[in-house]
């Protein structure tokens, strides 16, 4: 019984990737042809990359949705998925190629997609790299401009 309660907890990440697999499919074939995701900070709302986005005029027919995701509740974007001109008449939207099966999914990969993704352990061990030689170097310039070393002078 231990064995089988291991095997599924080790096979429910995978599932999960899946799922979010699912999901992305679901928002390519829906959704991409007209909106992209930018991933958001947690602390302040803007995108991960800190540049302010185009408006929607400049960028021809790619809205954003990542500024607009944090705002809806899970259950005014499942209206909007499942009846985009009930909500709005005017829209364009059109998210018939979204089956009921995979709007959880689509959720799901949306809620996922605007958070950025954790540095790789690559790129985290860069910036310790980068932060210890930073402060290598702070150190060895402080020990140059030391005014006790410059008195002694070379012999």
């Amino acid at each position: 019984m231990k064995r089988l309660s291991l095997l599924s907890l080790l096979l429910l990440p995978g599932l999960a990737a899946g799922a979010t697999d699912e999901g992305k499919l679901a928002f390519d074939k829906a959704c991409a042809g007209c909106h992209t995701i930018t991933p958001q900070s947690q602390s302040s709302g803007k995108t991960a990359t800190a540049a302010k986005a185009a408006p929607a005029k400049q960028r021809g027919r790619s809205i954003d949705l990542g500024p607009l995701i944090p705002k809806r509740t899970p259950e005014q974007l499942r209206t909007w998925i499942a009846g985009p001109t009930q909500v709005n008449p005017k829209t364009s939207c059109d998210t018939r190629l979204v089956r009921v099966d995979d709007r959880d999914l689509l959720l799901n990969h949306l809620a996922l997609s605007i958070h950025p993704p954790p540095p790789s352990r690559e790129e985290l061990l860069r910036q310790q790299f980068q932060q210890d030689l930073a402060t290598r170097r702070a150190h060895q310039q402080r020990k140059a401009n030391d005014p006790s070393r410059r008195s002694q002078g070379k012999k």
